[in-house]
């Protein structure tokens, strides 16, 4: 073991920028350095909805991972006025 992780958190851990972590933070994105549900993962890379997004293997891990609900969701927007 090297003298670099020594310490009680993990070399991985240390590295991370936000370490704030919901119930529902099922993913860490290595792009953003967040966390966060991976259907969201999952829905921004299908609607592309960031342009960073747009080229994430990680992305597409997490389409493929969620397509079936994703098929099946409706998703509601308001109405304009």
């Amino acid at each position: 073991m090297s003298d670099r992780n020594q310490g009680s958190v993990p070399m991985m851990a240390s590295r991370m920028r936000c370490a704030n972590r919901g119930p529902a933070d099922d993913f860490f994105c290595l792009r953003f350095q967040v966390w966060y549900p991976s259907p969201d993962c999952a829905i921004r890379t299908k609607f592309k909805t960031s342009a960073a997004c747009l080229d994430c293997e990680q992305g597409r891990f997490n389409l493929k991972r969620h397509a079936a609900a994703l098929r099946d969701a409706r998703f509601r927007f308001p109405d304009e006025d």
